[in-house]
């Protein structure tokens, strides 16, 4: 294709994002509603940077549009830029609503799955404030970039915090798991274990009159929601936040297997990041999630 154009001194960026809608839809008019310009303004960005780099880079076949050699290869070079680039903007506008937008991080996967997360939903709704959940186990750095921290083991010195809750363990199993080896001696139940809490398990033994060691393990996994999953299929016994399972205990899926019911000593904590530029939808957040736990025990 030859120009008469002179070479532009930048490149196009307008035009290459029209060019990788394009590419990906197939279609100058699909490519046009997922930018929200008109179809024309799509040929023109196109035919903008045909002109820059002074090749075809689509063939035309009746409404689809298929990429010429040139095209193709342009394509997978800018492709996977251009979305870094849009998930980027897309991230710093958000960043600068400090009303609607909160990243929650919690190094409580278990509590947040099965506690946290199906409450978010509602939290939206009625506070118009959308939720990032992030998981991590490790200590906070002062550079990391979140608004709210929720823990049992990890905390923010010089923050503002709340007390959601204290940690209650009790041991579970399905009911016909507890009809088969209720009556048995403890030491021979069928026992699963996580790996993320081999405190609880050990905690429970104690104040039972146990050794932790002589109880009967028939399954480890890594997580404890995992662990939760396989006792609700009757693998085995479980020692278990009576809070994470609260919803299997209201529906009778998973039943106490003793009277026991052991206070870890454990406090779940809800931080304010001092860092945060969103303190006070931070701080409306760490209140509600307080009263939620209140309700559910």
């Amino acid at each position: 294709m030859s120009s008469t154009h002179s070479t532009p001194a930048g490149m196009p960026l307008v035009a290459l994002r029209a060019f990788v809608a394009a590419g990906r839809q197939g279609n100058f008019t699909r490519a046009a509603e997922a930018l929200g310009v008109t179809q024309g303004a799509v040929s023109r960005h196109v035919a903008a940077l045909e002109a820059f780099a002074n090749t075809r880079l689509f063939v035309r076949r009746g409404s689809s549009i298929e990429f010429t050699p040139s095209g193709l290869q342009l394509f997978e070079a800018v492709k996977d830029a251009m979305a870094t680039l849009e998930l980027t903007m897309q991230l710093l506008a958000q960043r600068g609503h400090t009303h609607d937008r909160l990243k929650v991080r919690t190094s409580m996967p278990s509590f947040a799955m099965t506690v946290v997360v199906p409450a978010l939903g509602g939290y939206t709704a009625r506070h118009g404030v959308q939720i990032d959940l992030i998981t991590s186990l490790s200590a906070p750095q002062p550079a990391d970039d979140f608004d709210v921290l929720i823990s049992r083991d990890l905390s923010l010195p010089g923050a503002e915090s709340w007390e959601l809750t204290r940690e209650e363990l009790i041991c579970v199993a399905t009911p016909a798991l507890l009809a088969q080896h209720g009556a048995r001696a403890k030491s021979q139940w069928p026992m699963v274990a996580a790996r993320s809490r081999p405190d609880a398990m050990a905690t429970w033994a104690v104040a039972a009159d146990m050794a932790p060691d002589s109880l009967h393990v028939v399954a480890t996994y890594d997580h404890l929601f995992l662990a939760v999953t396989a006792a609700i299929a009757g693998t085995g016994f479980l020692v278990v936040p009576r809070l994470v399972v609260r919803d299997q205990l209201r529906d009778g899926s998973l039943v106490p297997a003793s009277e026991l019911c052991v206070d870890s000593g454990a406090r779940y904590v809800a931080y304010v990041n001092t860092h945060s530029a969103h303190a006070q939808s931070a701080r409306e957040f760490c209140r509600w999630l307080k009263g939620m736990l209140r309700e559910r025990t």
